[in-house]
């Protein structure tokens, strides 16, 4: 099994020696505290209208697992802190453009293309390829982070916002060593929903970043999920104003078991779900995990996350297959094996599916990308069940059914 002890660089030791006087002072700026967050959120923007109060829970359950769970060195902490509070300035901002923008959220959508499908099953690649069309629109990391401008734009200068957010990565990434290999992410990178969501207070981004497995737990248990996929709705209708003539090309693994909330408010959506083997997809998916975790706790339980890790595929999967059962031939199956041997075949496929135009010259394009983005292009990934304390006949018995309806 993998070392659960973090090693930091020397420096990153040497501020989190500082930092951990300060948070045995009390220091209010190292504060998991809820009114302390709400507060700075208010005093960064001067607005206090948090909206529908139901972020709330997500938001006590999320500052409990930091608390309780997480083991959170100081520069842990501040960059939890950190995340959580740009949340609720989204949050905010949010609000206050549906208060101010309404023309915004009363035009349709241009059906919006979503990626589902287990984490570390190709839906980075596919959607990578979605992407390269002109007439779709993919949302880089930045952006996810930062929906919403804090002023006016200054055409002539690069957007505030990703200054901001390649700054976090440059601190950040010293602190992930290998990750590259694992999942290769900058800010101007494609990303992921799960990072607008966190604004939702109900979002995967929170465990994937940050050891809160209370939090994860709960998170699981959540069946009501209609505000949160309206307030995704909103977002989307903000991204698409920007770009009125342009399909957003969106993708989260965490959307699999959410699928009758989503088209409640995005009934027009087109669904693409990839598939892959549970045992490889857990396997990277701890991996991936491990990385971020070890970046922000002194010491994690490896074995808790990955068996949660576990818990978290089986119950969306479950969920995913219960919401089949009622709704055929609403989304189109895309196995990694097929997408890995023919990626563009495999994109004429879902193009052919959903009706869609396929551009000029495109397969050209496609190439040009596959070149300069061959896979282990950023080092070679290797994981392996038993390096988190799994047992490869114990994930195969518990994703059974994922086996039974799928052609893995």
């Amino acid at each position: 099994m993998k070392d659960s002890r973090s090693h930091l660089p020397i420096r990153y030791r040497a501020v989190n020696a500082v930092g951990r006087l300060l948070v045995t002072a009390g220091t209010r700026g190292l504060l998991l505290d809820e009114q302390a967050l709400c507060e700075a959120a208010i005093n960064q923007t001067e607005l206090t209208d948090f909206g529908d109060p139901y972020f709330r829970e997500g938001l006590q359950q999320l500052l409990n697992s930091a608390e309780e769970d997480a083991n959170l060195h100081p520069l842990g902490r501040l960059i939890f802190i950190n995340m959580v509070t740009n949340f609720m300035v989204q949050r905010l901002r949010m609000v206050e453009t549906r208060t101010k923008e309404q023309k915004i959220f009363k035009q349709p959508l241009i059906p919006p293309l979503i990626i589902i499908g287990p984490a570390r099953s190709g839906t980075t690649f596919l959607h990578n390829l979605l992407a390269q069309d002109p007439a779709h629109r993919a949302l880089p990391q930045w952006l996810l982070m930062y929906p919403f401008p804090e002023g006016p734009g200054n055409d002539n200068s690069p957007d505030p916002r990703l200054i901001k957010a390649e700054q976090g990565l440059r601190f950040r990434l010293p602190l992930l060593p290998g990750l590259d290999s694992i999942h290769y992410s900058r800010a101007d990178s494609f990303e992921e929903d799960i990072i607008m969501l966190g604004l939702t207070l109900h979002s995967l981004v929170f465990f994937t970043l940050f050891p809160v497995y209370s939090y994860q737990e709960w998170y699981l248990k959540q069946e009501e999920l209609s505000m949160k996929y309206r307030e995704y709705r909103w977002l989307l209708q903000v991204f698409q104003d920007q770009e009125s003539e342009r399909r957003l090309t969106l993708k989260a693994p965490a959307h699999t078991g959410s699928l009758a909330a989503i088209l409640e408010e995005v009934p027009q959506a087109k669904l693409i779900m990839t598939h892959r083997d549970p045992v490889a997809c857990i396997s990277s998916a701890c991996s991936l995990l491990y990385t971020f975790h070890l970046g922000v706790a002194d010491e994690i339980d490896i074995q808790r996350m990955a068996k949660l890790l576990l818990r978290s595929y089986e119950t969306l999967g479950k969920r995913n297959i219960a919401f089949r059962e009622d709704n055929l031939d609403v989304i189109f199956d895309v196995y990694y094996d097929n997408l890995v041997s023919d990626p563009i075949g495999t994109v004429q496929g879902i193009y052919s599916h959903l009706d869609l135009p396929w551009p000029e010259d495109h397969e050209t394009v496609l190439k040009d990308y596959i070149a300069r983005n061959k896979k282990d292009k950023h080092g070679k990934h290797r994981y392996s069940p038993s390096d988190f304390g799994l047992e490869k006949a114990e994930v195969t018995e518990r994703m059974k059914f994922y086996y039974d309806n799928f052609e893995i």
